[in-house]
């Protein structure tokens, strides 16, 4: 009996330290306050640093709630509706940790116009999260069947029109900050996500049922051939 308790305490030990998903490095490189970054209308392509081309933008993180960013480039500022940006091989992605959306934005020479990344594209950037869109949400709840002792990542995605400002999980201390919506967990448990423990039709919550399996989810026809073609064909954003 002993042995066997110490085995769950070394597999629970082991699934808090280590991590339960990788994303592409560029993702995790964000740009910083004060840096800048250009963007060449001829490529269509944005770079980091160089101070080169036709439009320079420096990042400016504005004053108070929300930890929004502003890119100013001259005596101009341009509020581009972030709260986390990288660049994603020439493309500029940001990240709005309160509508749990990702963007691709371009410069027309005159404003920043953003187009929202499809669940396939932000698959790309996180390869081993399982994205749980907010519109399968059933009555605000969501039921995932996990194998219990291995760690899983799952990450609220917003393809819905609300607006989750100030939300966060309950009684969960590895929120990440950069991306607010990502859990990792390897037992069952019930995620709250809500916007400072509200319980009102003002600020409704989220709320995510992790419930236990003793081995993987059978794959559909179309998961299994979905899983065949990986690697085949790429859904992140456009580089051309």
């Amino acid at each position: 009996m002993k042995k066997v308790l110490l085995i769950i305490l070394g597999l629970f030990i082991f699934s808090n330290i280590s991590y339960a998903y990788t994303a592409d490095p560029s993702v995790m490189n964000a740009i910083k306050d004060n840096q800048i970054i250009d963007y060449n209308p001829q490529t269509q392509r944005w770079s980091r640093n160089l101070g080169l081309h036709d439009y320079v933008f420096t990042k400016r993180m504005t004053i108070g709630s929300g930890g929004y960013t502003e890119l100013v480039y001259k005596d101009k500022q341009y509020d581009i509706n972030s709260t986390y940006e990288f660049l994603y091989y020439g493309k500029l992605i940001a990240y709005n940790g309160h509508l749990l959306k990702f963007f691709d934005l371009t410069f027309d020479g005159e404003k920043f116009v953003g187009k929202e990344l499809t669940k396939e594209q932000v698959q790309t950037l996180f390869p081993d999260v399982t994205i749980l869109p907010v519109s399968e949400f059933k009555d605000n709840e969501i039921t995932i069947e996990s194998p219990i002792f291995r760690k899983r990542a799952y990450m609220l995605w917003n393809d819905t029109e609300r607006d989750f400002y100030k939300y966060q999980f309950e009684y969960y201390k590895k929120n990440n900050g950069f991306f607010k919506g990502i859990i990792e967990t390897a037992f069952p448990r019930t995620f709250v996500y809500s916007h400072f423990k509200s319980r009102d039709e003002m600020f409704p919550i989220l709320k995510i049922n992790i419930k236990p399996v003793l081995k993987e989810p059978a794959q559909t026809d179309e998961e299994t051939l979905e899983s065949e073609n990986t690697g085949t064909e790429s859904d992140a954003p456009e580089t051309n």
